[in-house]
């Protein structure tokens, strides 16, 4: 199965990254979601928070507002 989730390149608001984050709380209630660790393979960001689309399997980052990057939300790269 492929993941319905969708890049965003940069949170618009403060206001959008509230709505996110309560939308991902939702997903992980849900069961559709899960947080997961970061890969030891990876360049991370101090804040940043991965998650893991169940069905599908696939690996997303959520990079906080006060990194170095712009704040988003976008699939890990193997």
């Amino acid at each position: 199965m492929s993941c319905p989730w969708e890049k965003i390149g940069r949170f618009s608001s403060p206001g959008e990254l509230h709505r996110f984050l309560n939308w991902m709380d939702e997903q992980i209630a849900s069961g559709v979601a899960e947080e997961v660790d970061m890969s030891a393979d990876q360049q991370v960001i101090g804040g940043e928070r991965w998650f893991k689309h169940v069905s599908s399997g696939t690996r997303w980052r959520l990079v906080p507002a006060d990194g170095p990057m712009a704040p988003g939300f976008w699939p890990v790269e193997n």
